[in-house]
């Protein structure tokens, strides 16, 4: 009985989580009179893939969405190469400080990101990165959950891996690179994915930051579909599904390293 109630429960928000996505795959396959009618219809009673062709042949959703890859892809390979090295420093490096630094690093995840757009913006504007794609990055450089998730499995690692690597001649650096990277694919894979996703997602820095509409990113072209006379929903929804295939392919390809990644980086050894 008590397993009954708990798959029960399991279903109800499995349910609750996919009713969003249903309902926007079935939106985007609607009329625009029958979205908006007052009869309501839950499956569409002629779907259509017009919406489809309005988005990708009348806007430039596509740029849109090479901005957003190469936002996106760019974050990744920063924030990987920022994350690493800092939590490999904070795990197995024992210098005055550590804690307190590690902690500081862990405050910045309690830091709303609106507190920081003024601030962010004039230094950015000084620069001449306002209306710039690197201007969309750079505040993406690091992720604070990355650093903790690689640091939990590098303090899982054996210290006799770089007890053995020191004693052949090796330097804190060739035993970062040689062994303790290639030990760290799975936790790497999960900050990887982590930062595409958070990157991706982003709406309010590249709204704030980018003027010019051929920069766009996916999240804030989408939202520029909201016309000056109406809504068209059932465009807008369908460039929402259209987004959203990336997410979906990186989660299809790369569920197995998140799970293990996370799995691991709570592992004490």
């Amino acid at each position: 009985m008590k397993k009954a109630i708990l798959r029960a429960i399991e279903l109800a928000f499995v349910l609750a989580w996919i009713f969003p996505l249903a309902w926007l795959l079935i939106t985007s396959l609607q009329r625009e009179s029958d979205v908006v009618s007052a009869a309501f219809r839950f499956l569409p009673s002629s779907p259509t893939l017009g919406n489809y062709a309005k988005a990708l042949g009348s806007t430039e959703i596509l740029g849109w969405m090479l901005n957003s890859l190469l936002v996106s892809g760019t974050a990744m390979a920063l924030t990987l190469l920022v994350d690493a090295p800092i939590a490999y420093a904070l795990a197995r490096i024992d210098f005055p400080g550590s804690k307190a630094l590690f902690w500081a690093v862990m405050a910045g995840m309690m830091v709303p990101f609106q507190v920081l757009i003024i601030p962010l913006y004039q230094q950015f504007n000084a620069y001449g990165l306002v209306d710039t794609l690197a201007g969309a990055v750079l505040p993406r450089l690091a992720l604070p959950i990355g650093i903790f998730i690689l640091k939990q499995f590098y303090e899982g690692l054996p210290a006799v891996l770089e007890e053995a690597a020191f004693m052949d001649g090796a330097s804190r650096l060739r035993v970062f690179r040689s062994v303790i990277l290639p030990l760290g694919k799975a936790a790497m894979t999960t900050v990887v994915i982590l930062s595409f996703i958070n990157a991706w997602n982003d709406f309010l820095w590249p709204l704030i930051v980018i003027n010019d509409s051929a920069r766009y990113t996916i999240t804030v072209g989408i939202a520029n579909f909201e016309g000056t006379h109406g809504t068209e929903y059932a465009l807008i929804m369908s460039g929402a599904a259209i987004a959203s295939i990336p997410q979906f392919v990186f989660y299809f390809f790369f569920r197995k390293n998140i799970i293990a990644g996370i799995a691991m980086s709570g592992i004490k050894g």
